[in-house]
């Protein structure tokens, strides 16, 4: 283990080649590039401060940390008894600063009660404890940063020996180490969907600094929603000529499978080309009286030069019915750019882009649109 000069009361671990390789494995099932460096240090740092730590002070400590909130932020929390402990990883070499993203401060389901500066080294080997703060220090004593939402203290205001923090816990167990925290809004159903599709924008790079904080914080509080950006994966359409198609996206056949003459009325459409694939997803589209389901229909075929041949369409799930006025549909490019859209009129029971050809590893979006709400989902070709 290649080490400079470490202090000898800061805490200073190896990472076997073992816990390496497997982080790296583990990362790989997240979805952005952040998320999976975020899975990576944490796995690394969890790995191997943990079996140290019940080996050596708490038995019982356990892990509380949902994985999948490392798609949007780094931080790893632990149990010990009535007490938390955060993990905060960090590659840089620079410990001058400890700097907390404010999700682990402000969020009253995330907070903790001690907060631990981990230095992780960049190829992995080792990590060292270089310093320990409370809750209630960096919330009174520390800088906010609005720009990136952390916390920081200087390295001077911590206390680098851990062992501090054992006798703390033994002489002072009722030590005051959180400091009184807001409560978040409670969001319905149908706000955190149009919350979801926003973030799901090509446009949005940091999804943690998009919505105003009390917003953000209230999303993180649900499961289901760290669940779903875990699993909001980009769609292969080159994968559905192989039959290979995600459970939201159905044949026609077995959407309306007990409604042939629906089936059949779907599959005439006047665009008809022969070896083409028919896909069809429903969405449910929030409405005065409850919602309207959508069905965006999707037609692809294999163009002799590589490309795939498109064409986005919607109709209301009842072809009774009509779309709802000024329903929109839309393309939109990578970098966010409306390529093209079409607005549902009155009386209109399905609206369609003009077909295009998306070449080899191109990615897009199709968004559906009404007011306030807004689906999105992303392709690759």
């Amino acid at each position: 283990m290649s080490l400079f000069c470490v202090p000898p009361t800061q805490l200073c671990l190896e990472v076997s080649l073992e816990v390496q390789n497997q982080s790296w494995q583990q990362s790989q099932s997240f979805v952005s590039p952040l998320g999976r460096w975020n899975a990576f240090l944490n796995q690394v740092c969890l790995s191997t401060f943990l079996p140290w730590l019940q080996t050596e002070y708490a038995p019982e400590a356990t892990v509380e940390t949902l994985p999948q909130v490392w798609e949007v932020v780094s931080g790893t929390a632990i149990n010990l008894d009535t007490k938390r402990l955060i993990l905060i990883p960090d590659k840089n070499l620079e410990t001058r600063e400890f700097h907390v993203p404010q999700e682990w401060i402000d969020i009253p389901k995330l907070a903790g009660d001690y907060y631990l500066a981990v230095q992780v080294n960049p190829d992995g080997e080792w990590l060292r404890v270089w310093g320990y703060t409370t809750h209630e220090q960096l919330k009174n004593q520390g800088s906010y940063d609005p720009q990136e939402r952390t916390y920081s203290l200087e390295a001077n205001q911590m206390i680098e020996d851990l062992n501090v923090l054992w006798v703390v816990r033994q002489l002072y167990p009722e030590e005051q180490t959180q400091t009184v925290i807001s409560a978040l809004p409670i969001l319905s159903t149908t706000q955190v969907e149009n919350f979801k599709q926003r973030l799901a924008s090509p446009t949005v790079t940091n999804p943690r600094l998009e919505l105003p904080f009390e917003i953000w914080g209230a999303l993180l509080e649900r499961e289901d929603f760290l669940q779903q950006t875990q699993n909001s994966t980009i769609v292969n359409l080159r994968q559905w000529f192989e039959n290979v198609v995600t459970n939201s996206w159905q044949t026609i056949e077995t959407l309306f499978g007990a409604e042939p003459n629906l089936a059949f009325s779907f599959r005439q459409t006047n665009d008809v080309i022969e070896e083409s694939i028919k896909r069809v997803k429903v969405i449910d589209l929030p409405i005065q009286n409850g919602n309207q389901a959508l069905v965006l229909m999707l037609t692809l075929t294999a163009e002799t030069d590589g490309r795939v041949g498109i064409r986005a369409q919607l109709y209301p799930n009842n072809r009774n019915s009509y779309l709802p006025n000024n329903v929109r549909l839309a393309l939109i490019s990578a970098l966010g750019d409306v390529v093209q859209s079409v607005t549902a009129r009155e009386a209109d029971n399905s609206i369609q882009l003009k077909r295009f050809r998306c070449p080899v590893n191109t990615r897009f979006s199709i968004q559906v649109i009404l007011d306030d709400f807004s689906f999105m989902e992303e392709f690759e070709c």
